[in-house]
């Protein structure tokens, strides 16, 4: 396939949390590396931070179910060849600090800074009564209007 061809994606994955801090960068490499080494080109990327999980994951670790509650969670996008996503995670399963991960299509722009929708603060609505004035509409003849939009319009 040519370039023309490649697609973007990007990988959300979860650390396990007893990844030293200082690893967690090592382990970004290593993700982007397999990227590379598969014909991928790196896009974006969002360092991998600690996060609260919203339910236990388990893995299986030197042959004992372990459970988590919190992990380090990044991603990555890039673009490649859909013939190379099967190395890649093939090769992401294989690294033993993931703790769950998933590959998605995704579009090349930034999708993180949406712009927000203004939201406007309702006036407060006091208990006093508002003055409306009330305007009487006169009538007027067609000829009179005729004669007002002949006055508006320019030879």
């Amino acid at each position: 396939m040519n370039e023309n061809d490649n697609l973007i994606y990007e990988i959300g994955y979860h650390l396990l949390p007893n990844v030293e801090e200082s690893e967690v960068l090592v382990q970004l490499l290593q993700i982007k590396s397999i990227v590379e080494e598969n014909e991928g080109v790196v896009v974006s990327e969002g360092v991998p931070k600690m996060v609260v999980l919203a339910y236990d994951i388990s893995k299986n670790i030197d042959s004992k179910k372990q459970k988590f509650n919190k992990a380090y969670f990044g991603w990555v996008k890039f673009e490649a060849d859909p013939s190379q996503i099967s190395n890649i995670k093939s090769k992401i399963e294989n690294l033993i600090n993931i703790l769950r991960f998933i590959i998605i299509k995704t579009v090349k722009e930034d999708t993180m800074h949406a712009p927000k929708i203004p939201m406007f603060k309702k006036e407060n609505s006091s208990k006093e009564e508002k003055k409306v004035e009330h305007i009487e509409k006169v009538k007027a003849s067609e000829a009179e209007i005729d004669k007002s939009i002949d006055q508006l319009i320019i030879n």
